[in-house]
C-alpha cells in the first residue's frame, strides 16, 4: 500500500469517530465537500421544523444541519449528540452564537441510545448513523420512544468509499425498521448528491403513548 492509500484509509476509517490529526483532515474533508454542504441543506429543507421545535441529531460532524436549523426554530432547542469530542467542538464553535444564545447545545454520547433526559422530542434525525449500530431495529425502537406522539424521525444514508451496498438498500432496512418500530407515514426521498443521498421519514402516531 501506498503512503498516499495508507493515509486516505486512515482518513475514511475516522468518520464513525473522529480523532486525532486524521479526524481533523475527515472533519475538515464532512465541512467543505460539496456533497456534504448539499445534503446538510436538503436535510434541513425536508425537516423544516415549526417554530418552538425540540431536536436531537445523532451523529452531528461538523454541525452543518444545525447550523441551517437555527434561524428556523424560533424559540425551540437543537441538541447535536455526538461520540466524538472532536466534532462536538468543531460543531460548537461554527454554531457559537446559537451555543451563547442558548438555543443548541453539543453533547457528547451514543447515537443508539441517548441520555435519558432527551425524550418528548419534535424531530430526531441523523446521518448516516445506523451504519455504526451494531443492533439497528434496537436503536431506531429506541430513538422513535423518544419522540412525542407526533415527532418525526428522519435516517439519512450516503453510501461511503467503502460501501459494499447500495443507498436503496440500505434505505430499504430502514423502512423495515421503522414499520417495526411502529412508526407510520413512512416515506423515502432522494437528494441530487453524488452518490446519492436517501432519507426515510417516520412518524410516531398521535395515539402513541408518551
Amino acid at each position: 500500500m501506498s503512503i498516499k492509500q495508507r493515509i486516505r484509509s486512515n482518513v475514511i476509517a475516522q468518520f464513525s469517530n473522529p480523532r486525532g490529526i486524521y479526524g481533523r483532515i475527515a472533519g475538515r474533508i464532512m465541512s467543505t465537500r460539496q456533497t456534504n454542504v448539499t445534503r446538510n441543506a436538503w436535510i434541513a429543507e425536508i425537516l423544516n421544523p415549526p417554530p418552538g421545535a425540540q431536536i436531537l441529531e445523532i451523529g452531528h460532524g461538523p454541525g452543518l444541519a444545525i447550523e441551517h436549523l437555527v434561524p428556523t426554530i424560533g424559540d425551540g432547542h437543537i441538541t447535536g449528540l455526538e461520540l466524538s469530542p472532536l466534532m462536538s467542538q468543531t460543531a460548537a464553535r461554527r454554531n457559537r452564537d446559537a451555543v451563547g444564545a442558548g438555543s443548541v447545545d453539543f453533547r457528547i454520547g451514543d447515537s443508539a441510545n441517548p441520555p435519558h433526559d432527551l425524550h418528548s422530542l419534535d424531530i430526531i434525525f441523523g446521518v448516516n448513523s445506523s451504519m455504526f449500530w451494531p443492533d439497528n431495529q434496537a436503536a431506531i425502537s429506541e430513538l422513535a420512544s423518544r419522540l412525542k406522539p407526533g415527532g418525526q424521525l428522519l435516517l439519512a444514508y450516503m453510501p461511503p468509499p467503502t460501501a459494499t451496498e447500495p443507498a436503496t438498500t440500505i434505505a430499504e432496512q430502514i423502512v423495515d425498521h421503522f414499520t417495526d418500530a411502529g412508526l407510520t407515514e413512512i416515506a423515502t426521498q432522494t437528494a441530487p448528491t453524488q452518490p446519492p443521498t436517501i432519507a426515510v421519514t417516520g412518524t410516531r402516531p398521535e395515539h402513541s403513548a408518551a
